[in-house]
């Protein structure tokens, strides 16, 4: 489990296809003290596993076929900068929202802009998820808890601090640019609960 608070970006050195999906061999910019195999690591919003790791900056993770398939892993490249963020321990604070770390579907940045000195992200994603995104709601956007505002049919945009455009890849966005969005898990539970459609 995460809270969609980055903490730190990446780089992805390797990539291998296999025959259950690929191997990507990950750089952290900042040294992951506690790593070891079996660990669980949120790469742009997707929850993988170290498969291996080489001091305390390089590791390698594994990413099944579904995966590739659902998220924008279907379209990694050497060299591709990544937000990272490591899981959720009880002494911390849970700064943003619950994160787990599975994905729901693939959107695209709309619109990159700055407004009254605001910098603000419309992204469009696909319109039967429409229920699960909520006025000053938190949603995942490669892994960044954000807040959701001006909702239509099927976008949404979210306002970007100084802060969060230095620490994550969002400032790298540009128009039809693909991110990973993961939805509310307390608003998909809600839904389940009355009987409504939950993502798959």
């Amino acid at each position: 489990m995460f809270t969609g608070i980055i903490y730190c970006k990446g780089k992805i050195k390797k990539i291998i296809t296999t025959g259950k999906g690929k191997n990507i061999e990950i750089y952290s910019e900042k040294e992951i003290t506690n790593i070891h195999n079996g660990m669980s690591i949120a790469i742009n919003g997707v929850c993988l596993t170290v498969a291996s790791f080489s001091g305390l900056r390089k590791f390698t993770a594994d990413i099944s076929k579904e995966t590739i398939e659902k998220t924008t892993f279907k379209n990694i490249k050497h060299s591709q900068n990544i937000n990272i963020e490591l899981p959720l321990t009880i002494d911390k604070f849970l700064s943003g929202h619950l994160v787990l770390g599975h994905i729901d579907t693939i959107g695209e940045v709309v619109s990159f802009y700055v407004e009254k000195g605001n910098t603000l992200l419309e992204i469009k994603f696909p319109q039967k998820f429409f229920k699960y995104v909520v006025e000053k709601g938190s949603i995942a956007v490669d892994g960044v808890s954000l807040t959701a505002f001006d909702i239509k049919n099927n976008t949404f945009k979210v306002a970007i601090i100084p802060e969060t455009m230095k620490q994550t890849i969002i400032s790298e966005y540009k128009k039809t640019t693909q991110v990973n969005l993961e939805f509310d898990i307390i608003g998909k539970y809600v839904a389940k609960i009355f009987n409504k459609d939950v993502p798959e």
